[in-house]
């Protein structure tokens, strides 16, 4: 028998502070695949796939939907391991956006393009001004075409800060990267 006191407990290397939970809606094609490497290294924890009014989603059988599942596990998992993170992301199953927007932390993020008066750095640096502290991000990504004027209304119904990326309509994978970056530079996770 061999006996151990933990002496230190220290988040592992490769792991940010603060947890980042990506509910990104379905994406066509390998889209939703590459948003699954790309997060995983940027230092996403968990991935929600979610189905919005515009989606494009094919019904799947149950066994297709296991061999999502399982690819979807095993691209957080190589992608993990390529940039050192000492824990493996999940993959969830996808849910419906209202079901996505029932359990937020206090900080939920959902960029959107019709957002013209908050950015997202000026709002989580607003936040941070004003001393609330917080362990845990959303960041809530739309499909190709965006979030309808009623899934905006409903998220800010829930708590979740609209916020704009810019100028630029960017691609859904792209908004999501882009996002995930931009709050872990904000939340000071990168020594850039």
């Amino acid at each position: 028998m061999v006996e151990a006191n933990v002496i230190q407990q220290s988040r592992g290397l490769g792991e940010p502070d603060t947890k980042i939970t990506l509910y990104q809606a379905m994406l066509k094609g390998d889209r939703f695949d590459f948003v699954l490497q790309k997060c995983t290294e940027l230092g996403v924890s968990t991935f929600v796939p979610i189905i919005t009014a515009r989606t494009v989603v094919r019904r799947s059988s149950e066994r297709r939907t296991n061999s999502r599942m399982e690819r979807w596990r095993r691209i957080v998992t190589e992608a993990a391991e390529q940039s050192l993170r000492a824990r493996i992301p999940e993959a969830l199953t996808p849910v419906s956006l209202e079901d996505a927007l029932r359990s937020q932390p206090s900080l939920a993020l959902m960029p959107w393009e019709e957002e013209r008066s908050f950015g997202l750095k000026d709002t989580i640096s607003k936040i941070r001004n004003e001393g609330l502290g917080f362990s845990e991000v959303s960041i809530i990504i739309g499909p190709e075409g965006g979030f309808t004027a009623e899934e905006a209304d409903l998220a800010q119904h829930h708590g979740v800060q609209i916020v704009s990326l810019g100028q630029r309509i960017l691609r859904a994978e792209t908004a999501a990267i882009a996002s995930v970056a931009a709050v872990c530079f904000e939340l000071g996770e990168w020594e850039l």
